[in-house]
């Protein structure tokens, strides 16, 4: 069984991340019989700006990428060009978060990244399953592989965490087969499209793009921890926003915005 194991995102907080990653992601896995391979698809900036997590022009070590060990790495110096077209349709609708356009420009710039890893990971090949994660985050517990695995039906299963899913779906880490991790890598291809009848909304995106895809969502249960560029660990409510993800993966719908699942035949 081959897993690629896919970091996106920034090289933010990774000498304080690295850890829960190798223990938690790596030796686990590995110690079960998975192959894993790791593709570092990541944006490179100097200084990152973001009120909401209270970075103001913190500087980020480019280098800091390499502590991940990837097999294959993708790192593209981070340009509002890649995110033009989307950042212009979002820009038509309200700024969901208030901030002058920072916090839409930071997710979309993300999901470029994401976009770029699957395209590395499908040049590769010989892939059965995804796991997309990013780098910034503390993972508390193991992520225990075969037994999402063992839950799945298809390549059209996917799991999350089910907290902080803000009325859609949690997008900071997911395990999935390769038709789900299909349409969770390339939400930014339906920005556009998205933003003619409501306002950019990360959980929602991603919410609206499993469903419009067909896929199956389950339960991942991770708790994981958001590390700040100038070394802060976010103090998480895991209680927060939680969302009633079933056990065993299961069809979602989107009825007037909520996500709601199948019950099973």
């Amino acid at each position: 069984m081959r897993v690629a194991v896919i970091f996106f995102g920034l090289a933010r907080g990774i000498p304080l991340t690295l850890d829960s990653i190798q223990r938690h992601v790596f030796a686990s896995n590995r110690a079960a019989g998975l192959s894993l391979y790791a593709i570092a698809s990541l944006n490179l900036i100097d200084t990152i700006t973001n009120p909401r997590n209270g970075e103001f022009a913190v500087p980020l070590t480019p280098t800091d990428a390499f502590l991940l060990d990837a097999q294959a790495y993708r790192l593209v110096r981070q340009d509002d060009a890649a995110i033009a077209p989307a950042l212009a349709a979002a820009q038509t609708q309200p700024d969901t978060f208030g901030n002058d356009w920072i916090s839409v420009r930071n997710h979309l710039h993300q999901l470029a990244s994401l976009q770029r890893a699957w395209q590395l990971a499908a040049a590769l090949g010989g892939f059965d399953y995804y796991l997309f994660l990013r780098p910034d985050l503390i993972y508390r517990d193991e992520l225990r592989l075969p037994d999402l695995i063992a839950r799945f039906d298809g390549d059209g299963c996917l799991a999350l965490p089910a907290w902080h899913s803000f009325g859609g779906l949690n997008d900071r880490f997911a395990f999935a087969g390769a038709t789900a991790a299909r349409a969770y890598a390339g939400r930014l291809d339906l920005v556009e499209r998205y933003c003619t009848r409501a306002a950019l909304h990360p959980e929602s995106l991603l919410a609206h793009a499993l469903a419009e895809a067909g896929c199956k969502v389950c339960a991942l249960p991770v708790h994981a921890q958001r590390v700040r560029a100038h070394g802060a660990i976010k103090e998480e409510d895991f209680e927060e926003s939680v969302a009633d993800l079933p056990l065993t993966p299961q069809r979602l719908l989107l009825e007037d915005g909520r996500v709601q699942f199948r019950a099973p035949p």
